[in-house]
């Protein structure tokens, strides 16, 4: 997952206090980490497409920077300060790569500083976020990213949010003059990645991927879906890293309603095995995949570094299933896919995967002040004041979301 909530504890720590964590020897054979205990771990490799680069199946990703508005200088500075000890026990762990975008804050500083001396063997990724609408702007915002990273090239450089003519063109030329090495695009509609791949575009996709995804939570999906994309790219020798392995959806949020019989079962289930097999278990889903290169993780601390390392160590076992279902079910009638699906049925424009995915920034992420920006960005037609209640985009959602409901509680937290 890109981010973790911690406007009071993490996500996990939340649920470390929603239940007494005790791991089963069915689950792990071992007892629970504790802090500052840190287990044996093996990381594994693949091949990273026709890049021919060898990849840590778990690397880090920064979205979290962008949390500083949210909890103002004291919260995101201890963030901040922790995140060079967070790269470096992702080395020591054996995790090779790191992903994040010029957007994101200084992170980018950040984790130059902390790859001094250790630049060698580590992949970074990175992107000229916000996109860049000439081919020497796309250039001279990668130039400023050698800067941060200290260093002559940038491994793998992809458009973020959407592609275009001018990123492509000035990508191109950096890759001649040798500051990028390969080329890739990062989104969540797997359609649009698919274009790029027939193109002939891409060296890697960078697609949200996750339990989350499966087709018997979409009953009616109708558009070419993430494992056609995946096996399309295998065929074409193309990477694929996933964002979003742990969906994005933050279990605190929803959590607290006990008198829903799903969170209460989950919760249930949470006690018995521990609420770090779940996160575990999302990871080791998404890498059960043989299409999949690798996932780009959210780590706010040390110890999420550790127990999500250690993911790879573990064996995919039934009771891992049975805490992922608990968890779909408990989730699914909240979580909008950002599948687009709905926006051709809109008479009125509006960007409902856009609106929906703040509103998770605002209540799952805690990004609110960051939401409401992005909210208040929007055209004044693009927002919900201007839908008219027809529901054809609850028609067309393959997930059945209360879509209107969600828009109605988007607004009244960003507007």
């Amino acid at each position: 997952m890109s981010a973790r909530d911690k406007s009071s504890v993490t996500r996990r720590r939340f649920l470390e206090k929603s239940s007494a964590i005790a791991v089963g020897a069915a689950l792990t054979g071992t007892s629970a980490t504790s802090k500052g205990n840190t287990p044996k771990t093996d990381m594994k490799y693949r091949r990273f497409g026709r890049t021919d680069l060898t990849i840590s199946e778990i690397g880090l990703g920064c979205a979290t920077g962008l949390k500083s508005r949210t909890f103002g200088p004291v919260m995101f500075n201890k963030y901040r300060e922790e995140l060079p000890a967070i790269v470096h026990k992702l080395l020591e762990l054996g995790g090779n790569f790191v992903a994040t975008s010029y957007g994101y804050h200084d992170t980018e500083k950040i984790l130059g500083n902390a790859l001094k001396g250790k630049r060698k063997g580590v992949i970074i990724f990175t992107s000229p976020d916000p996109p860049k609408n000439t081919p020497e702007a796309v250039i001279a915002r990668c130039e400023e990213s050698l800067k941060h990273f200290h260093t002559d090239y940038i491994d793998c450089y992809f458009s973020h949010g959407r592609w275009s003519e001018a990123f492509y063109e000035g990508a191109q030329k950096l890759k001649q003059q040798g500051k990028i090495r390969f080329i890739g695009l990062s989104c969540h509609v797997p359609a649009k990645h698919r274009a790029r791949v027939e193109a002939d575009e891409l060296d890697f996709v960078f697609q949200p991927y996750n339990y989350m995804a499966l087709a018997k939570w979409t009953e009616k999906f109708d558009r070419d879906n993430v494992e056609d994309l995946f096996e399309f790219c295998k065929k074409k020798d193309v990477g694929v890293i996933c964002m979003k392995p742990m969906s994005g959806h933050f279990v605190p949020n929803w959590a607290k309603d006990m008198t829903n019989p799903k969170v209460a079962r989950l919760m249930e289930e949470l006690k018995e095995f521990g609420a770090e097999n779940l996160y575990q278990a999302l990871l080791m889903w998404v890498l059960k995949n043989p299409n999949v290169c690798c996932a780009a993780v959210g780590m706010s601390t040390v110890q999420d570094v550790i127990e999500d390392c250690a993911a790879v160590t573990k064996k995919f076992a039934q009771v891992h299933h049975r805490l992922l279902e608990h968890y779909a079910a408990a989730a699914t009638d909240d979580y909008c896919r950002m599948c687009e699906t709905c926006m051709p049925s809109c008479p009125r424009g509006i960007p409902v995967p856009d609106i929906l995915r703040f509103r998770m920034y605002y209540k799952n992420y805690g990004h609110r002040e960051d939401a409401r920006d992005y909210y208040a960005a929007l055209p004044e037609h693009q927002r919900v004041p201007a839908c008219n209640g027809c529901r054809l985009c609850e028609q067309a959602c393959p997930n059945n979301l209360a879509i209107v409901d969600k828009l109605k509680e988007a607004h009244s937290l960003l507007a």
